[in-house]
C-alpha cells in the first residue's frame, strides 16, 4: 500500500508545537499563559496544541498548563549491557531526529524503520520537498499523512502485534524495487565486533536487506535494544555511514568509534553526529 502526496500542517504550527516540546522538557512544566504570551497565540490555540502533543506522546496535561512525560524507568537488573542504562529523554530524542534529518535533503528515498526516536524524525521531514518515505511502522504512517509532503510507502502485509509492525514478503518486494537513499534506525550500540542489533527479532532479516540496498545508512544509538531478549544482529558498524548519539553514551562510545574510523561531524554538545571516515571520503 501507498500514498502520494498528501497535504501538510504549516510550517508555522509545526515550529510551535516543536517549541512547546522543547520548552515543556526542559522546564518541566508550563502554564498556558505562559506559552501564549512566549509564542503570541491564543490561549485556546495553546490548548489544542497542547492535546495534540499530549496524544503524540511529548507531554502530559495538568491544571491550566503542560508538564513533561516521565522518563522511562530503568529496566530489570536481570539483563546486563556494557552501556549505563538510562531513559534517553525527549529533548535528546527531538535533537536527534532534528540532526538525522540535516543528513537528508529534497527528493531523496528514506527507510526509517521502527521505534519512538525515529518517529520524531517524521515532523521536522516537512521541509523536505518531494521525499518518498517508505515504513513498515503503521504509527510513522499516522504522523507522517499529517506532516509529509511527498509520497509515503507502507511496506509490508503482515502484522507483528502489539508493535503494529509489518513485516512479510511485501516488505522485502519493496526494498527490492526501491532505490533507497537512507536507511535510518534505532540500534543497539555496538559490542567489540562491531554488530548492530534491533529487539525485534521478526524484522532482522528484512532490515539486513535494508542495510545492503541504502546508498547511506544512518544509526541511532539506543541502549534498549542492546538489552531486550529479542534482540537480533542487523549489521555492522562498518557499513554505517552516519551515526546519532545522545551525550551519555558518547562518553562511553567515543574512544570505540574514533577508533573504528569515526569523526564527529556535527554536535550541540548534547547530541552528536558521527561521520565515517571511510564512507565519506575523509
Amino acid at each position: 500500500m501507498s500514498g502520494g502526496p498528501v497535504p501538510r500542517k504549516s510550517s508555522n504550527l509545526l515550529k510551535r508545537r516543536l517549541k512547546i516540546a522543547e520548552l515543556v522538557g526542559r522546564q518541566g512544566e508550563i502554564k498556558v499563559d505562559d506559552l501564549s504570551a512566549l509564542l503570541g497565540v491564543t490561549g485556546v490555540t495553546i490548548r489544542g496544541d497542547l492535546n495534540y502533543l499530549e496524544q503524540q506522546g511529548y507531554l502530559k496535561r495538568s491544571f491550566g498548563g503542560a508538564i513533561a512525560t516521565p522518563a522511562v524507568s530503568a529496566l530489570p537488573s536481570k539483563y546486563e549491557s556494557s552501556v549505563s542504562v538510562q531513559p534517553v529523554d525527549l529533548l535528546h530524542k527531538l535533537e536527534i531526529a532534528r540532526q538525522c534529518t540535516r543528513l537528508i535533503s529534497d527528493e531523496e528515498t528514506v527507510f526509517l524503520g521502527q521505534g519512538e526516536t525515529c518517529r520524531r524524525i517524521i515532523p521536522f521531514l516537512c521541509e523536505k520537498k518531494k521525499l518518498r518515505l517508505i515504513v513498515n511502522d503503521l504509527q510513522h504512517v499516522l504522523l507522517a499523512e499529517q506532516y509529509l509532503h511527498g509520497k509515503i510507502i507502507v511496506a509490508g502485509d503482515e502484522v507483528i502485534r502489539p508493535e503494529s509492525l509489518l513485516t512479510g514478503q511485501a516488505f522485502d518486494d519493496v526494498i527490492q524495487r526501491s532505490t533507497i537513499d537512507h536507511c535510518i534506525l534505532e540500534v543497539s550500540p555496538p559490542g567489540a565486533n562491531g554488530g548492530l542489533m534491533i529487539n525485534q527479532s521478526l524484522l532482522a532479516s528484512s532490515y539486513q536487506r535494508c542495510f545492503d540496498k541504502a546508498a547511506n545508512i544512518i544509526s541511532i544509538f539506543d541502549p534498549v535494544c542492546e538489552i531486550s531478549g529479542t534482540a537480533s544482529m542487523i549489521g555492522n558498524i562498518c557499513q554505517v555511514k552516519n551515526l546519532v548519539t545522545c551525550r551519555f553514551i558518547n562518553e562511553q562510545y567515543q574512544q570505540f568509534l574514533s577508533e573504528v574510523g569515526f569523526n564527529i561531524c556535527y554536535s550541540n554538545n548534547e547530541c552528536f553526529t558521527w561521520s565515517n571516515r571511510n564512507l565519506s571520503g575523509e
